[in-house]
């Protein structure tokens, strides 16, 4: 087995220089970190996590939780946090809450109980106030669940739903359509406030039976369309609460011949692998998974780092964008 001193002869300094180099210490300069950063490479230098732990005096595991792994918005979330926490000298415990409330704060205690660094979590929903505080490691959180004094990375829903609305009607469609999840969503809250206050802006007229709301599922959105395009004065521009209810929706318009963008305006939400397809090139307003995963793990260690509670919450706001294709 490859260990530090091995790469301290190879490289011809210390042992404490790997050793800083390694753990991402500021006192050692990029040139010689990056050479032994190399060289880790080619020997084939694994880090001994416990023996690594110990020394540190504390876990070098940093949880994750989200609710769906299958879903390729969390999925590729879940591989930003963990690439980059690599990057930090961390390892990652990923955790699938299953969209169920009760299993995810179970498995907030069980990674409390496993001792990790820290635990970055995407919530189901609103929390009870002190939830987060009691915690004794470290939470940064994607979403505002709570009241608790924590590190809450936002992306800013109300401007990435303001663009995808702004584009279609600037794009001549008046009768639009919001097709959200469920509606206690607290993302899914803040995107209808944002469609309408988008609407009333520009002097357009809100149609309720317009609004509608499933499940953030490709059935629900193609249900969902079938039943706005089959009912009295039907939209001619669909804003979606996520890429998969967009998804489901254009497969229904497509069935029925609609000419899109043309006939009608579609726009998703997170802009997942699937919307980029050429087969299917529907515009989406992008959450940025690599600067969210950036900010969770910068939060974090910096949490990890001080060793002190926080005095007062931190809110890291992400800018989203919208991807315009074919839709």
């Amino acid at each position: 087995m490859i260990t530090i001193k091995d790469i301290a002869k190879e490289a011809g300094v210390s042992y404490a220089t790997v050793s800083r180099a390694l753990n991402n210490k500021k006192d050692v300069s990029e040139k010689t970190r990056a050479e032994i950063t190399r060289l880790a490479a080619e020997m084939g230098y694994r880090p001994n996590v416990i023996a690594r732990s110990l020394v540190l005096k504390r876990s070098t595991i940093i949880g994750l939780i989200v609710p769906d792994v299958s879903n390729p918005f969390f999925a590729d979330l879940a591989r930003s946090v963990s690439m980059i926490a690599h990057q930090a000298g961390y390892s990652t415990m990923i955790i699938n809450s299953g969209w169920d409330p009760a299993n995810e704060q179970h498995q907030l205690q069980v990674m409390m109980e496993q001792r990790v660094a820290g635990i970055i979590i995407k919530p189901t929903g609103y929390y009870a106030t002190g939830t987060y505080e009691r915690a004794d490691v470290p939470i940064v959180a994607f979403w505002h669940p709570s009241e608790d004094k924590a590190t809450y990375i936002e992306v800013d829903h109300k401007k990435g739903t303001q663009l995808a609305v702004q584009n279609l009607i600037n794009r001549g469609f008046r009768r639009i359509a919001f097709i959200g999840g469920t509606d206690t969503s607290p993302a899914n809250q803040l995107r209808l406030l944002s469609f309408q206050k988008t609407l009333q802006t520009n002097n357009m007229k809100l149609y309720q039976h317009l609004i509608s709301f499933g499940g953030y599922n490709a059935e629900s959105g193609y249900e969902r369309a079938k039943l706005l395009m089959k009912g009295a004065n039907p939209p001619d521009g669909i804003f979606c609460g996520n890429d998969y209810i967009a998804l489901g929706a254009l497969e229904y318009l497509r069935e029925q011949n609609y000419n899109l963008p043309d006939e009608i305006g579609l726009i998703g939400y997170d802009d997942v692998f699937f919307s980029q397809l050429p087969t299917i090139s529907m515009s989406s307003v992008r959450q940025p998974r690599d600067s969210m995963g950036q900010a969770a793990i910068d939060a974090l260690i910096r949490r990890i780092d001080s060793e002190e509670p926080l005095k007062e919450s931190e809110k890291i706001v992400i800018e989203p964008e919208l991807v315009v294709r074919n839709t």
